[in-house]
């Protein structure tokens, strides 16, 4: 029995890497008798984000964007720098994920669909955002359309960022056949189930948590020792309490203003000014395993906030105001509602609105030690994991391998 992963495992993105890690690890030791592997498959399209020359950056569609783009650039001389040495970092550790044999590169689906039938027996779409296709465009590989001969599964799929109520009636009804073809469907979040729901498809749905919240934070591939040296070189003091953020310069100068340099501020993605330490050429394994030096982390990111609750530490959490968030639920906050943590979910100008609030939240949880509660909910949570395992056990015979092989 041969199973593949299709997700975004090669976005310079630490959530991207370390859910596509935590399903396939958690499927190997589940179905030892399987053998599992993430399909190596990469959209050309996907890369414009990640231009590291000048000359690639500043190449844009339109005259407008090229200004925006190169203000930007003026404003950040070392923005690309660092993420020539962020990818650096993601493609050193690309070996821990058990990737096909085969690299896919084309925005086409059809060397990937003949290699999908003539290789697994299963394959499983997610987690991530596999169904917003705003970006990849509609249809793409993702959504595993009829030309897929094995057996289909989605894993804690979403189409988060997408207004699916726009979609033409046509790709509503195209998506519905195509989702109407697998066993059963994982979705992540209610805005996956409502999408689901929304093209009027038949196939059961099943809430299934992202694959962070079962990660094993103790097992992963990090050197603690090295881990920490780099961090002392980067002037990290491990005799300091931290907070860790992830957010923005607002977001860090108001933790600056209600703690002064009481703690110690470790920014964990975008560089923030206010910060002591700016960490962004962390592998994603070292970025997951660096949250346990905290005593607390300010994020509004969905995978920091998964991520530092796993290990036990507890999170203050912002609300993202964007155009999608005023007519549909974050993930965010939707994932704090499951496991009982929406009380420390706030909206804020970071100036004025619910800083009191903040403020003895973030107390609160540095005056305590809530680890034990929170590692119960996120355990608690994980239960979903087993819910998928248990069907899929059902629908799927282990018995031989692809007929192909």
């Amino acid at each position: 029995m041969k199973i593949g992963v299709l997700t975004f495992h090669k976005s310079i993105n630490n959530g991207a890497v370390l859910q596509c890690y935590a399903l396939t690890k958690r499927l190997k030791q589940e179905l030892p008798e399987a053998e599992v592997e993430v399909i190596d498959y990469h959209m050309p399209k996907t890369d414009v984000g990640y231009e590291v020359s000048v000359s690639k950056y500043l190449k844009c569609k339109s005259l407008k964007l090229c200004i925006k783009k190169f203000i930007k650039l003026l404003c950040d001389p070392k923005m690309l720098k660092r993420l020539r040495e962020r990818i650096t970092a993601f493609r050193s550790v690309e070996a821990y994920l058990p990737l096909s044999q085969k690299t896919i590169y084309s925005d086409s689906v059809n060397e990937l669909f003949e290699y999908i039938n003539s290789t697994y027996d299963v394959v499983i779409a997610g987690s991530d955002a596999i169904w917003n296709y705003v970006t990849r465009g509609f249809p793409n590989p993702y959504f595993l359309d009829n030309g897929i001969g094995c057996k289909k599964f989605s894993y804690a799929a979403s189409c988060y960022g997408m207004v699916y109520e726009n979609i033409p009636d046509e790709q509503k009804q195209r998506i519905k056949e195509i989702l109407d073809s697998y066993e059963f469907l994982g979705v992540r979040d209610d805005e996956a189930e409502k999408f689901v729901r929304f093209v009027e498809c038949d196939t059961p749905t099943l809430h299934t948590c992202d694959p962070t919240v079962t990660l094993d934070v103790n097992d992963l591939p990090v050197d603690e020792g090295a881990l920490k040296a780099k961090l002392r070189r980067k002037g990290f003091d491990f005799s300091k309490e931290t907070i860790g953020i992830m957010g923005n310069d607002a977001m860090c100068k108001m933790v600056r203003k209600m703690y002064g340099k009481r703690y110690q501020i470790v920014a964990l993605y975008n560089p923030l000014k206010k910060a002591d330490i700016n960490l962004h050429d962390l592998t994603p394994y070292e970025w997951a395993y660096v949250f346990r030096f905290f005593k607390l982390t300010f994020t509004t990111f969905f995978h920091g906030t998964l991520v530092s609750l796993r290990n036990g530490i507890p999170v203050v959490c912002v609300a993202l105001q964007t155009k999608y968030s005023k007519t549909h639920m974050p993930k965010v906050e939707d994932f704090l509602r499951r496991i009982g943590w929406e009380e420390h979910y706030f909206h804020t100008d970071y100036e004025t609105e619910n800083i009191d609030k903040i403020k003895a939240s973030a107390d609160a949880l540095l005056a305590s030690d809530r680890s034990e509660d929170i590692i119960a909910k996120m355990d608690k949570e994980a239960e979903s994991f087993e819910v998928f395992l248990k069907l899929f056990k059902e629908k799927v015979e282990f018995s031989g391998g692809n007929g192909n092989d």
